[in-house]
């Protein structure tokens, strides 16, 4: 009977075994995606028309590029202030000195909604046809 040596069979299952390489840290989770700042919203450089009951006739909101928000209506002075984007879906701008932060959607490319942070209201908002030219003033 012819034994076999088993000294060396052991020692290359150990090397095969050592070959899984170094054992790997767990997976660490992927840090949260930072929000763009300077990138604009897709409602940039269009002029909206207020759709919202109890807005005064003709309301426009116009955000610009270089950060300018133009807020007028047919019947009332307009203002000229900055605004800019605090999240993906939040924006603020300056009115009268106040700031005011408002949460965002577009549920299309022609419909704009605002929801003023703490007023518990929305504003609704359509892309404006071009002409377009205010309505006469209620005598």
């Amino acid at each position: 009977m012819r034994s076999t040596p088993r000294l060396p069979a052991l020692f290359i299952l150990s090397l095969l075994c050592a070959c899984d390489g170094p054992a790997r840290a767990p997976a660490q989770p992927a840090p949260a995606q930072a929000v763009d700042t300077d990138a604009l919203p897709a409602f940039v450089g269009r002029v909206w028309i207020s759709t919202t009951p109890g807005h005064g006739r003709g309301t426009i909101l116009v955000f610009l590029p270089d950060k300018t928000l133009v807020h007028d209506s047919c019947f009332e002075t307009f203002r000229v202030s900055k605004w800019g984007v605090i999240s993906a879906s939040r924006i603020r701008w300056i009115e009268e000195s106040i700031p005011i932060e408002a949460e965002f959607s577009q549920p299309s490319s022609r419909e704009l909604v605002l929801e003023p942070v703490g007023t518990g209201r929305q504003e609704n908002y359509v892309a404006i046809s071009v002409p377009y030219v205010c309505p006469d003033m209620p005598r």
